[in-house]
């Protein structure tokens, strides 16, 4: 069975955050049990939220957010290198704790020298209100790519320039580019909906008003956009926590 490692840093956010790492945690399930993948997760911080991954059988690694390269790094050499790991994974996935995927995106996994990456992507404004979906013209799409471990172990498990505070994704990229020879960049068909990053206000590097530069392809509600590309459970859940921060419900 084909394994495969999301790679997720996390800070504070601690609701959002639980949330997501339970849509992630039925997504590798989902990928066991439809796909035939092997799909976990490693969490790094130093923060309540290491505790909520263990609740849901994740791996995590302590490390203090000054540089969130040095998280991804750390999660993504666990992953793969067979100094730490007797069953290395073979495929990772640089996450978002606040994001969601689809599993049906990985039904297809990249061969020793591509990486996958995906261009359209939905974001959910800070307050729940309103769902943009974008499409990321730009070389790998979103910051979430598939890389297979052949790519990592080329650079020494470790792809991402280590004092990085921000653009960490594009840094593990053009770090591959640069150091594999035969390294070429997919990007992968997909509806929009399928990749969700949940705002936060005043809670991310990147906020929604960010994003006005990128194309829009359309915008909704959220929870009528994405009903069936993801469980009503956690539809459920993640409305319920936008109505908290709007004040609308007390529990």
């Amino acid at each position: 069975m084909r394994s495969l490692w999301f790679i997720v840093p996390a800070h504070g956010r601690f609701q959002l955050t639980a949330i997501c790492l339970a849509q992630l945690r039925r997504t590798c399930e989902n990928l066991r049990t439809e796909a035939g993948i092997d799909a976990t997760a490693v969490v790094i911080g130093d923060d309540f939220n290491l505790r909520t991954a263990r609740m849901m059988g994740f791996g995590t690694i302590s490390r203090g957010n000054q540089f969130p390269s040095k998280k991804f790094n750390d999660g993504i050499q666990l992953a793969c290198d067979p100094q730490h790991n007797p069953r290395p994974a073979d495929f990772v996935v640089p996450f978002g704790s606040d994001d969601w995927i689809d599993w049906r995106l990985f039904t297809e996994l990249p061969g020793p020298d591509t990486v996958y990456g995906f261009q359209r992507i939905s974001f959910v404004r800070e307050d729940g209100r309103e769902l943009a979906s974008k499409f990321l013209n730009y070389p790998g799409g979103s910051g979430i790519r598939i890389y297979p471990r052949t790519l990592m172990h080329q650079v020494g498990y470790r792809p991402g320039d280590e004092d990085r505070d921000r653009g960490c994704d594009t840094s593990i990229l053009n770090n591959i580019e640069r150091e594999c020879e035969r390294v070429r960049v997919v990007h992968r068909l997909s509806d929009p909906r399928q990749i969700v990053d949940w705002k936060s206000k005043g809670e991310q590097l990147n906020d929604w008003g960010s994003l006005e530069r990128h194309h829009t392809e359309s915008v909704g509600d959220p929870w009528t956009e994405l009903d069936g590309f993801f469980p009503n459970e956690s539809l459920q859940e993640m409305r319920a926590h936008y109505e908290r921060q709007r004040g609308l419900v007390t529990a």
